[in-house]
């Protein structure tokens, strides 16, 4: 698919005209208003992240600018998940976004719009997460909510030869994404290929909580004690034994990946602000029997 630009019109007259700009990426004036939104909207930049090299092919925003003003923007994130080891092609709707002196004129309507009309036959779901404001919008687009659910493991400390990475430094960053591509060895749900995604948490969020542990050759990027984002690398000793070095105390670890057996955990439904919308083929919810959860990290 080749990304061009094109005139969208929201309502008659030319007023409401404004320009689809779907190849964000490398069109600088595009790019930089792009930024401006999301920092007025969200707090965020993606400035650094596009200088570092980690904005790749998967990252996708389709854009309304009005002259130099970024109107509106709903972004495409191609995620290729691996479910109980079979690979799925999702597309996760992200950084929706519309600027406040153009709210109210339908533009994220029109943009979903865009964006079903291109991914929906190319993809087998798309999904998204969205806060409680507003949770009447993507119905409308026949998306469902569904519930997800977390595991945690009760875990007891265990000294272990771990370090923390330096995401500043080459080969620091070299040891992560080696790691990255060997996957997760406990997760049944998992986001593969997708190194740009990890690299945006994980140089500005989670910078400082990314470790090695030498003896088991894995690294394990923790939210806090008491939460173990992910574990990457060939690893074949029990979870619990890996989470024993990264702990301080006894205590019970929230994953942020669900586990391939729920034996020894505890599982409750996902409480917070951000809400599972799907959207699939079959019309099936993608979370059957409401037993898992996508990877925390895979959230764009």
């Amino acid at each position: 698919m080749e990304y061009v630009t094109g005139i969208a019109r929201l309502r008659e007259g030319n007023d409401m005209r404004y320009t689809l700009i779907k190849d964000v990426r490398d069109h600088l004036a595009a790019r930089e208003a792009f930024d401006r939104l999301a920092g007025e909207v969200f707090d965020l930049s993606f400035a650094q992240w596009y200088r570092d090299g980690y904005w790749g092919d998967r990252y996708i925003p389709y854009l309304l600018m009005d002259g130099d003003t970024a109107v509106a923007n709903v972004s495409v994130n191609v995620m290729d998940i691996q479910w109980d080891g079979q690979t799925r092609r999702y597309v996760q709707l992200g950084t929706v976004m519309t600027a406040p002196a153009y709210r109210g004129q339908g533009c994220a309507a029109y943009l979903m719009e865009q964006v079903l009309q291109d991914w929906e036959g190319r993809c087998e779901a798309v999904y998204l997460f969205a806060n409680a404001t507003v949770l009447d919008f993507y119905p409308r687009f026949g998306f469902r909510r569904e519930t997800e659910h977390q595991s945690m493991l009760p875990v007891s400390p265990h000294p272990a030869a771990v370090r923390r990475l330096d995401m500043e430094d080459a080969a620091d960053r070299a040891l992560l994404l080696a790691a990255y591509q060997k996957g997760n060895p406990f997760s049944r749900i998992a986001s593969v290929g997708n190194d740009g995604l990890l690299m945006f948490y994980c140089s500005s969020f989670l910078k400082d909580r990314v470790y090695y542990l030498k003896d088991y050759k894995a690294v394990a990027i923790m939210e806090d004690d008491s939460a173990c984002l992910e574990i990457f690398g060939d690893v074949c000793a029990p979870l619990e034994e890996v989470l024993a070095g990264l702990v301080p105390q006894k205590q019970t670890v929230a994953l942020g990946f669900t586990p391939h057996m729920d034996k020894g955990y505890k599982v409750q439904a996902v409480q917070g602000d951000d809400f599972l919308f799907t959207r699939a083929r079959e019309g099936r919810p993608l979370l059957e029997g409401g037993s898992g959860m996508f990877p925390l990290l895979s959230h764009a």
